[in-house]
């Protein structure tokens, strides 16, 4: 006699001890990749906040289209309980025509597996052509050896138009980092960067060598990465740019510090979410132009187009360009079509996915400066509109926000501006 009991049916009040976990879907994925994410005890009741925990960290892989569990009770009366998982497309073959906002149009030619030997690594391997020449070489594991120890390196070179400053540049980077997780909420990571930047200007050239250690912080207690209904996200990140061809020149310290908070009024498959981000970036130590850094664009204050040469020469808006800037961003999600999983032939074979709906309402608050008694007399760039996001594999989601700037009481543009993933 089997009687299966649905996901999500949380009054009812049946309570088996579970004697047994199995695990259904797999096709490449390693068994044990989710038998260590699984935190609930076998012999005792149960518990249905601890299967959702047990949920959300295997939808966090980033692996799975789709994640459910179940209950089927067994002949001697206690129950097994079932993971039941739909893995999204892991290998994926990259041609195609991609646009940056920074870089412009390019076309990538190459390869993701996002599930690499069905351990949950990643590997991309790409070449770029177009406004952007370039190679990359990406691997990551998030538990490598030991409890949650992660590691990651990337190999890459690129060679693009600076989008304000009169430069082309050039970027050859080799970096690699450890991680480690203590619990499920806090993770601290560790690594170093060796790289190489050169600017071409049309009358001069500008180059430098460095060696940079890097740290970054984190608390993490969202429930769902890519879309949250709760939790808190703090990031502390800093790297410190030693310049080996210039031994005289005092280092240059990058910070960065995120603060997001996240709370869905209204639960359920179609929630309503408030999020709420502040960031602040900050650059000390030795500092020129090639280390400014703006205001404007999908990723810091929509409604604002990035600034272009024009914008930076001329100085009429100064005020977005600087060492030091602080960002905040209030949205007001809405989902109107639940995420759920599909698959759809093609000549590489089936491509297993997800789709879905999200609308979003958004208030984004930005303000430069060059140290921060510029902050005391500064006006803030304010941006506010619309957008949607449809979920897909391996990038989360695609987010197009439609929006209009204002400075200082005054209508200034409006954009429609493309990314992948959340803003924050």
């Amino acid at each position: 006699f089997q009687l299966s009991f649905l996901f999500g049916q949380k009054s009812d009040p049946y309570n088996p001890i579970i004697s047994a976990i199995e695990i259904q879907g797999l096709e490449k994925t390693k068994q044990y990749i989710l038998e260590r994410e699984i935190q609930h005890p076998l012999n005792i009741p149960l518990d249905s906040i601890l299967t959702e925990q047990d949920r959300d960290r295997l939808e966090n892989l980033g692996i799975f289209s789709e994640v459910r569990w179940s209950t089927v009770l067994l002949e001697d009366g206690s129950a097994q309980l079932n993971f039941q998982v739909i893995e999204s497309i892991s290998l994926f073959p990259i041609f195609s025509p991609v646009y940056n906002e920074e870089m412009g149009w390019f076309l990538i030619l190459g390869t993701r597996l996002n599930n690499f030997r069905g351990r949950n690594e990643k590997l991309t391997m790409r070449g770029i052509f177009g406004n952007v020449s370039a190679y990359d070489m990406i691997f990551k594991n998030p538990w490598i050896i030991g409890d949650h120890v992660s590691m990651a390196f990337d190999f890459s070179k690129k060679i693009f138009e600076h989008y304000f400053l009169p430069y082309r540049q050039q970027i050859q980077v080799f970096e690699i980092n450890i991680g480690r997780y203590f619990g499920y909420k806090r993770r601290i990571t560790a690594g170093i960067e060796l790289g190489k930047k050169e600017y071409f200007g049309q009358v001069d050239t500008t180059d430098f060598y460095y060696f940079s250690p890097e740290f970054s912080a984190v608390y993490d207690s969202r429930d769902i990465y890519n879309d949250p209904s709760k939790g808190i996200y703090i990031l502390y990140y800093g790297n410190n740019y030693w310049y080996l061809n210039s031994p005289e020149t005092e280092s240059t310290i990058n910070w960065i510090q995120s603060y997001s908070v996240y709370y869905s009024p209204l639960k359920g498959k179609r929630k309503t979410t408030l999020g709420f981000n502040l960031k602040i970036v900050s650059t000390r130590g030795f500092r020129n132009e090639f280390w400014l850094g703006s205001l404007g664009g999908v990723n810091t204050i929509r409604g604002w187009r990035i600034p272009t040469r024009k914008i930076y020469n001329d100085q009429t808006q100064s005020y977005r360009f600087g060492y030091l800037r602080v960002i905040s961003s209030l949205e007001i999600r809405q989902t109107i079509i639940p995420k759920y999983a599909y698959q759809s032939p093609s000549y590489f074979g089936p491509i297993k996915s997800e789709l879905g709906l999200q609308t979003a309402f958004f208030i984004d608050m930005g303000i430069a400066g060059n140290d921060w008694e510029d902050f005391n007399e500064g006006i803030p760039m304010v941006g506010f509109g619309l957008g949607i996001r449809i979920p897909i594999a391996i990038s989360g989601n695609v987010r197009l926000d439609y929006g209009w700037s204002f400075y200082n009481g005054r209508y200034m543009e409006k954009s429609l501006l493309f990314g992948l993933g959340q803003k924050f």
